[in-house]
C-alpha cells in the first residue's frame, strides 16, 4: 500500500494508539495504523487475504468500538508483517456513535 499515487479514501483517517484486535474464526493481533469513518489501515502478523471479513475491536479515547471489517488490500511489509487496508461494513449504532465521536474530537 504505497502512499504514492491516487488517494481513494472518502474520509480522513486518524492514528490510534494502544492494543487492538481483528477477529476472524481465530484471533489475529493487529496494530491499527489509522482509522476513518469508512475503514482502517492495519498491520497484522499474518497474511489476511483480500475478501476476508472479521470483527475489529478497538478502544477509541476510552470508548469501545466494534465493527465488521472486510479486507480490500493486503501487502507484505518488510519486517513489519502485513499491511491490511479494510473497509468497515457494519457496526451497531452505539459503536458507530463512539467512532463518530472519536473522529470529531480528533478534528476530522
Amino acid at each position: 500500500m504505497s502512499h504514492q499515487g491516487l488517494e481513494r479514501r472518502r474520509t480522513p483517517r486518524v492514528t490510534l494508539e494502544g492494543q487492538q484486535e481483528f477477529r476472524l474464526a481465530r484471533r489475529v493481533r493487529v496494530r491499527v495504523v489509522d482509522i476513518s469513518a469508512g475503514g482502517a489501515l492495519l498491520v497484522a502478523e499474518e497474511r489476511l487475504p483480500v475478501g476476508t471479513v472479521g470483527r475489529l475491536q478497538v478502544s477509541l479515547g476510552g470508548n469501545q468500538f466494534e465493527g465488521q471489517l472486510q479486507v480490500k488490500r493486503e501487502q507484505a511489509a518488510a519486517g513489519q508483517g502485513h499491511l491490511i487496508g479494510g473497509v468497515l461494513t457494519s457496526s451497531q449504532p452505539r459503536h458507530q456513535e463512539a467512532l463518530d465521536h472519536f473522529l470529531r474530537r480528533a478534528g476530522n
